[in-house]
């Protein structure tokens, strides 16, 4: 219902394709679409090979040339960086919240040189 009340302001009765302006206005819309790829991204799980030896924060060592998983449906359900991370909140998104969250929390998409080239 919100995603239509934003519509219909940002629209109003027009049957035209929005206009880009348009589509930047509708930012409770790119909230839900991003909380859609939280819960369900497109790219449940990526795979990389160590360009160098990595040190985890529990004293582990990934020597370098070792295949890496990384599960990103899992880790869009951590609770070391979303709160109530089953439910359904859009304004997980919203800049202040954004801003205050490890830039590597949120990958839709995969992250680094391999990145969706779409993104």
């Amino acid at each position: 219902e919100e995603i239509v009340e934003e519509l219909n302001d940002i629209l109003g009765d027009s049957d035209k394709a929005p206009t880009y302006n348009e589509l930047m206005e509708m930012k409770f819309l790119e909230r839900c679409i991003k909380e859609c790829l939280r819960l369900y991204p497109s790219v449940p799980f990526i795979g990389r090979v160590a360009g160098e030896d990595i040190k985890t924060s529990n004293g582990y060592t990934i020597p370098k040339g070792c295949e890496v998983n990384i599960y990103i449906y899992e880790l869009h359900r951590s609770t070391q960086y979303w709160e109530d991370p089953e439910k359904f909140d859009p304004d997980r998104f919203l800049p202040e919240n954004v801003a205050a969250r490890h830039p590597f929390a949120y990958l839709p998409f995969s992250a680094g040189s391999r990145n969706c080239i779409g993104l």
